[in-house]
């Protein structure tokens, strides 16, 4: 156990011992900050129970009181090339279901419906995951398929009733409705498959919906198969909820929400939905601003999400890199500068590999006939690999724990999207760049810190 230089104060001394590693190795008061506040220690408990002003100050007395003994910090593990692919095939999947429920939802209300199924989904089960992936991290995995579970069948109910509440509001089809239902379903049961490290089961999950929607696309849409597809697109979402409620776990001894899960989650949350929203609404304005068909935005879209596979590879590329560089040299200005380097190459590694997507995708629309190559089919695409650079930027500062600045920028720069829709594809391609520009600046000033990769 760490040995305390003078804890005088008796329960002062007890939150010594008890935060004794914590301390040892933090490189400044705001680590065991963050440690207190997880653990549930508020401002209240710091003033009542140890006489300081705040968990800030109570901070500061226990780094102070505690030695340093700075650890090795691991590596983290490489993301094995195999799983980047599973991962990005898990993405893009989906996305095959669309063409065949187009022919399948008719009526009113059909595009709000879905845009508000989309932000449900991406909302909530980027809070489940955050919360996941921070229980994951500090209580091991029981606690983490514990609170997962819970989230699950909590975010299965809120799915429902968003639903609900957009069927009153925009009458549309019951089922249309049911359609996103199962859309937010997936992505919650999808969530927990990926923070627990079994997505090896969600080829399982996507089979019938894909095979189904393929067997009716390929066939033409023949009424006769509509309710086949059907059943194949419901199978896809109610696998993936049943494959994610792990019978492995009991719900005896877990433990609820804490402040700093809460603020994980709800920031998380807020996340995807604006990220959601920055993603559609390219699709729900289209070119125009003033609704349409965007193919541009449906070419792009499925490249976009087999990229996140390689987003995830190069996340994990830098993170690897500012951890070797860390142990490379002890001069701030040296590491600054190599760590500004390897954003800059991680960022060029992630917009490649979508760049070969993309084009790809190009051709084959092409090729095919589908579509002519004109200059508004190339500007909305290249608004898409400007949106997909800045949101792999956001992304990489909230892994390093910096989520206020860039969440508030994609914030403004869809409220701008939303008030300028009549300008069309101007705006559409210069908002992304404004992003991509903004959270490239921050990203560049602030991770050149040893302390962000400590």
């Amino acid at each position: 156990m760490t040995q305390l230089a003078g804890t005088g104060n008796a329960p002062l001394g007890e939150l010594c011992e008890r935060f004794g590693e914590v301390c040892a190795s933090a490189v400044d008061p705001l680590e065991i900050a963050s440690a207190l506040e997880f653990d549930g220690v508020s401002d209240r408990t710091a003033r009542a129970e140890y006489g300081a002003d705040d968990v800030f100050a109570l901070a500061r007395l226990l780094y102070a009181r505690v030695p340093r003994r700075p650890y090795r910090v691991p590596w983290p593990a490489p993301v094995p090339v195999t799983r980047t692919l599973l991962h990005g095939l898990l993405y893009a999947a989906p996305a095959v279901f669309f063409p065949a429920a187009a022919a399948l939802l008719v009526g009113r209300g059909v595009l709000p419906a879905l845009v508000m199924a989309l932000l449900a989904g991406w909302g909530l089960s980027q809070g489940l995951a955050s919360v996941g992936y921070l229980r994951l991290g500090t209580a091991g995995q029981g606690q983490a398929r514990w609170i997962l579970r819970a989230g699950l069948a909590a975010g299965l109910v809120l799915v429902l009733a968003i639903m609900t509440v957009t069927w009153l509001v925009v009458h549309a089809q019951a089922s249309v409705i049911a359609f996103g239902v199962g859309e937010g379903a997936y992505m919650l049961g999808a969530s927990v498959l990926l923070v627990t490290g079994r997505e090896y089961w969600l080829p399982v999950a996507l089979a019938p919906g894909v095979a189904g929607s393929a067997l009716f696309l390929l066939l033409r849409r023949p009424p006769e198969l509509e309710q086949l597809t059907w059943a194949a697109l419901a199978a896809t979402p109610a696998l993936a909820c049943v494959l994610a409620w792990s019978p492995r776990t009991t719900l005896r001894g877990g433990r609820l929400l804490i402040p700093a899960e809460l603020r994980a989650a709800w920031l998380a949350a807020v996340f995807g939905v604006i990220a959601a929203g920055l993603l559609s609404f390219p699709v729900v304005a289209g070119p125009s601003g003033h609704g349409g068909i965007n193919v541009g935005a449906l070419i792009a879209s499925v490249p976009l999400a087999l990229s996140m596979g390689g987003a995830e590879w190069s996340l994990s590329w830098y993170r690897r890199r500012t951890q070797r560089l860390l142990r490379m040299t002890g001069d701030p200005r040296w590491f600054r500068g190599r760590a500004r380097l390897s954003l800059l190459t991680a960022s060029a590694q992630y917009l490649s590999g979508t760049v070969v997507l993309v084009c790809l995708a190009i051709d084959v629309a092409v090729w095919s006939g589908q579509v002519h190559a004109d200059r508004a089919v190339l500007l909305s695409i290249s608004g898409y690999l400007l949106l997909g650079a800045a949101l792999f930027l956001v992304l990489l500062l909230q892994a390093v724990r910096i989520r206020v600045l860039p969440i508030t920028a994609c914030a403004a720069v869809l409220a701008t999207e939303i008030a300028l829709r009549h300008h069309g594809l101007a705006v559409q391609v210069a908002a992304p760049a404004v992003l991509l520009a903004v959270v490239g600046a921050y990203a560049l000033a602030c991770l050149g810190a040893a302390v962000r990769h400590a």
